[in-house]
């Protein structure tokens, strides 16, 4: 068999176009590999809270009740009062605006993080302020 024959033959186009085939699946899956990892990277690294910052971070949800600075007492989700203490170091957002401590209300919904104190309370890193929750609007049982 002569070499020109072989390069035209069918085994040939199949072998090749396969290869081809391989070498531009693996290379897919290469660049959505570097997407995937600097997507990852950038919110570990720049997003809007590092991980590394809270670590071993304890915090609540709930609705604010009263506002006596630097303490702020809050109504967890199953009722529990608490109280979450802010001081000079503490991060509060609201969506990417940064508050001042005077801005939280009674009546804000806040998730509140940090470290648990002898008294029971939260000496706050981060607070951010949230929307309130959504009414059900489940239908009503016919009678």
């Amino acid at each position: 068999m002569k070499t020109s024959d072989f390069f035209q033959s069918h085994t040939f186009k199949i072998v090749l176009i396969s290869i081809v085939g391989l070498v531009l699946l693996l290379a897919g899956f290469s660049i959505g590999e570097h997407i995937g990892f600097r997507k990852a990277s950038f919110a570990f690294h720049g997003g809007v809270m590092q991980a590394e910052n809270f670590s071993d971070a304890h915090g609540t949800v709930g609705k604010v009740l009263t506002v006596t600075l630097p303490a702020v007492t809050i109504a967890d989700r199953d009722g529990t009062e608490k109280t979450i203490l802010i001081g000079p170091q503490t991060i509060i957002r609201r969506m990417r605006d940064t508050l001042a401590s005077t801005d939280i209300q009674a009546g804000d919904y806040i998730v509140a993080i940090g470290d648990p104190n002898a008294q029971s309370q939260i000496a706050a890193r981060f607070i951010r302020e949230l929307p309130p929750p959504s009414v059900s609007t489940a239908p009503q049982a016919s009678q």
